[in-house]
């Protein structure tokens, strides 16, 4: 008997954002990801979705702000305007942090709009000042809005 899978329509497994990620089916190497980095998602982030944002470390000096931003691509094949789209603090003590992004909160900005063909949020970054070297953030589908 032949079984087939089909993949989730949405991000099929978490996509991190900051930290450590193992070699894999689609990667050959291990390798770290900093924050601010540009991250392509493999699944446009579209209105009829909720996605959740999941930030942790075990403790730092103090409380850790990670802002996930994430951007449109073009009709051209380029970047649009970045926007965040969440906003988390980590408690000093640290632990694990998690908030939702309703997918139909996501606005491109007025000067992208005519440019863009929906869905198109296409992009994602984590940014944080100061944080320790531990600290993981990914994103991932929770369920349909």
């Amino acid at each position: 008997m032949t079984m087939t899978f089909k993949s989730n329509i949405l991000l099929d497994a978490q996509t991190i954002l900051i930290g450590y990620v193992n070699r894999g089916a689609t990667r050959d190497s291990e390798a770290t990801i900093s924050e601010s980095t540009t991250i392509p998602l493999n699944t446009k982030l579209d209105a009829a979705s909720i996605f959740s944002v999941i930030a942790s470390h075990p403790g730092h000096g103090t409380a850790v702000t990670v802002s996930v931003e994430v951007a449109p691509v073009l009709d051209n094949g380029t970047i649009g305007t970045w926007f965040e789209a969440a906003e988390v603090v980590i408690p000093a003590a640290g632990g694990r942090v998690e908030t939702y992004i309703n997918g139909h909160d996501l606005a491109v900005d007025a000067a992208d709009a005519p440019n863009v063909t929906v869905p198109c949020i296409a992009y994602a970054r984590a940014v944080c000042a100061d944080h320790p070297a531990t600290l993981t953030v990914g994103l991932t589908a929770t369920v349909r809005a």
